[in-house]
């Protein structure tokens, strides 16, 4: 058939082409790089194909319409584009989802273009044109990745999207050879076959992707001032701890130890411990797994269940920890990318971060010229001077000058441009504090974590259903899978002795984690005044462990959707309670269905530090509403269905003072150790993340007691682009 040769690539490259847009697919506003990638590469691969046409290959006229530039046929000149772009979509919408780890053992890989590029130079000039240019192209690619920066080698997702390219190229080269749309000519190769296709085919085809990817990869640091940047950092990820991989992996003799809490801290603690061979019993006093991601069953006024969460949470892609967890206990697989990270303005106004550079320092810069503010307005005031303190975050130099400062003073003294005070507002609520309350110290600390420390921006993923099904489920399964006890609706009073050991619930232990919230910690510890005795710095600690400012979570069930589509998470101008906006039935599945049958939408309103002044339940409900229909107005009429309000004051208090105050993870009292976001910790991390972390943290202090290997625990970088380095050895500062 003359369009045979057209048609495969059409049908090879629509789908993504219908489908790169969508949110989940992560190619969302970044076809520009994408086809910026591709371009680069299909030049030095067509003038290779110009080049080797007629010689090398043919093309099997029957197959083609008949059009040809540079010799070739114009369907092999799409291939170029049609093929990279498929396989581009399959890595960013599958493979790019998984969690990104970095494996320095696969470093040896990096040594192979060494072998080949030479042995590939001998075999073209030995006759065999085909299999060294493949070998050289494959060599080429190989040493661009390392020395851009872009080590994808180093990451096993991307070793399983290459598999998955190889398994590509023998349906596409397969059904191209076997038809055949492509003739080869034997004496420029091996000649050595699997079924109709040339092993070089393979070798071509990798090439080809690998330096694709590469390319789209390298977009967002490609530039000698993004590479500089990293460099200062030594990397974006950094190992905290320092455990010893020669000690043994499980233990040969199990302790039992107490988990109290099943929040991200607990649940993390007690599978750490328990896949090393503990036994690990986890007492939670919900009814439910999770904590703050915990969710629940309400019946709906037509019959049917639906669950409830405390609220939508984002994943964050420098959550390290905390995605090595979800991969493990194989959670990560249902989280998806958010299309857009938007803040809306009481006057209407929408500032977004979709477009904006994600290198540090360069994505302040790139604020600017996608008009979140004015360098003048920055240059021309104080703004300028007082803003360095964040490129200079030192965990104790800052801590030492901040933290008796509230953000509304710094905001004032900096005399912030308007934008980009909103910015830094809607940024610092999510600490579960007015401004008047939340420590500088803890704000600069967080937008370090955040922001200026790594290359992932503000983007971030979102589980794509109800958190049972998708995160809470697999870490149950997990935890039963290892043996872990676990023990809903038993709340914990207070810890007992028994003899070197504790008593909980009851029952004796070698070790407790306790992983509740700091109010119900300091509660726990008073009420066990052996331990507060013996540890006189953590007892003297203990009236300073409380709870920040009251949050709020009204689920709306609504006979009617918004009028423009808008991102699923959307941050608003607070006017009293509203902080954002999440449209859930876009999220999970389970409220999509009920969408289907009713009409409307469902949508879920956050309040992140509810006001002194707005005191009972029905007036931060009453306040919800009004503000949703000032900034939404075409949902003031919408009648509701169901809703569920929730009003909470277990977040951690990141309040002015409250930094030099905090507990560390472990304590003077041998076996118990200290987990949960509020928990002092030796990198800076924040929420979800810093939970997770202080899970590991405490898992390893057991572990280490028992002369077990440690968990990996990772980090951005500990301190800022303009920080004083440490000295080798900790003696001091390079000023």
């Amino acid at each position: 058939m003359r369009a045979e040769y057209l048609i495969f690539n059409v049908l090879v490259a629509l789908p993504p082409l219908l489908l790169w847009r969508r949110p989940d697919s992560g190619m969302a506003g970044r076809g520009g790089d994408a086809l910026r990638a591709i371009l680069w590469m299909a030049i030095p691969f067509i003038v290779w194909d110009a080049w080797a046409a007629g010689r090398h290959w043919t093309f099997n006229p029957s197959t083609v319409i008949g059009l040809d530039f540079f010799g070739l046929p114009i369907e092999e000149i799409l291939f170029f584009f049609s093929v990279p772009f498929a396989c581009l979509f399959l890595w960013e919408s599958v493979f790019k989802k998984r969690p990104e780890r970095s494996a320095p053992a696969l470093a040896w890989l990096y040594r192979l273009p060494w072998g080949m590029a030479p042995l590939g130079a001998g075999l073209f000039l030995a006759g065999r044109q085909y299999t060294g240019l493949t070998l050289l192209a494959l060599s080429a690619v190989c040493i661009w990745d390392r020395r851009s920066g872009t080590e994808l080698l180093l990451q096993p997702r991307f070793l399983g999207f290459l598999g998955a390219v190889l398994a590509l190229t023998a349906v596409f080269n397969g059904y191209l050879t076997a038809r055949p749309v492509v003739l080869y000519g034997a004496a420029y190769q091996l000649d050595f076959r699997l079924g109709t296709i040339p092993i070089e085919d393979f070798g071509y085809g990798l090439a080809l992707v690998y330096g694709v990817t590469v390319g789209f990869e390298g977009a967002r640091r490609r530039g000698l001032l993004a590479r500089i940047v990293e460099r200062l950092f030594g990397g974006y990820r950094h190992r905290v701890d320092a455990a010893d991989d020669t000690a043994p992996f499980e233990a040969s003799e199990p302790r039992r130890v107490a988990v109290v809490g099943a929040g991200i801290a607990g649940l993390t603690a007690a599978a750490t411990l328990a896949e090393r061979g503990h036994a690990v019993t986890l007492y939670e006093a919900n009814d439910y797994l999770g904590g703050k991601i915990g969710a629940w069953p309400v019946t709906l006024p037509d019959g049917s269940e639906s669950t409830v969460e405390h609220g939508f949470h984002a994943f964050f892609r420098h959550y390290y920890n905390l995605d090595a967890f979800l991969e493990r206990v194989g959670a990560s697989q249902h989280l998806v990318p958010i299309d857009e990270y938007l803040i809306v303005a009481r006057d209407g106004k929408r500032t977004g971060f979709a477009g904006i550079s994600s290198v540090p320092f360069l994505n302040l810069l790139s604020m600017a010229t996608h008009r979140v503010y004015r360098v003048r307005d920055i240059a021309l005031g104080p703004a300028g001077e007082e803003m360095a303190a964040f490129f200079r975050y030192d965990p104790e130099r800052t801590f030492q000058e901040f933290d008796g400062v509230s953000f509304e003073a710094f905001a004032e003294r900096a005399q912030l441009p308007a934008t980009l005070r909103l910015v830094f507002s809607t940024f610092a609520r999510a600490f579960f504090a007015d401004a008047d309350r939340l420590s500088m110290a803890e704000l600069i600390k967080s937008f370090h974590s955040y922001y200026l420390s790594h290359d992932h921006g503000l983007l971030y993923r979102y589980p794509d259903g109800d958190y049972e099904e998708t995160v809470l489920g697999p870490i149950r399964r997990h935890l039963e899978k290892h043996g872990v006890r676990i023990e809903l609706g038993r709340a914990v009073e207070a810890l007992g002795r028994a003899d070197e050991g504790f008593e909980v619930a009851g029952e004796p232990f070698d070790g407790v984690v306790l992983a509740v919230p700091a109010a119900a910690s300091r509660a726990i510890l008073e009420r066990t005044p052996a331990l507060a005795e013996q540890d006189p710095k953590l007892a003297a600690l203990l009236p300073e462990l409380r709870c920040g400012q009251r949050y709020a979570m009204l689920r709306l069930w609504l006979d009617r959707d918004l009028a423009e589509a808008l991102p699923v998470f959307v941050t608003t101008e607070k006017i009293r309670v509203l902080d954002s906006v999440t449209s859930y039935h876009r999220v999970s599945r389970q409220s999509a269905d009920w969408v289907r049958v009713h009409g409307g939408g469902i949508f879920e309103l956050h309040c992140y530090a509810v006001p002194d002044d707005v005191g009972s339940d029905a007036e931060v409900r009453d306040a919800f509403l009004e503000e949703l229909h000032a900034y939404f107005p075409e949902l003031a009429d919408a009648n509701i269905a169901h809703e569920v309000l929730q009003v909470r004051d277990d977040f951690a208090a990141f309040h002015v003072g409250m930094g030099t105050t905090r507990p560390g993870v472990e304590t003077a009292i041998p076996g118990l150790v200290l987990a949960g976001d509020w928990v002092k910790l030796p990198c800076p991390a924040m929420l979800m993340e810093a939970a997770c972390t202080s899970g590991l943290l405490a898992a390893n202090a057991l572990l280490r007691r028992d002369g077990l290997r440690e968990a990996a625990v990772e980090s951005v970088p500990l301190r800022g682009l303009l920080a004083p380095r440490r000295r080798a050895g900790g003696d001091g500062d390079v000023e």
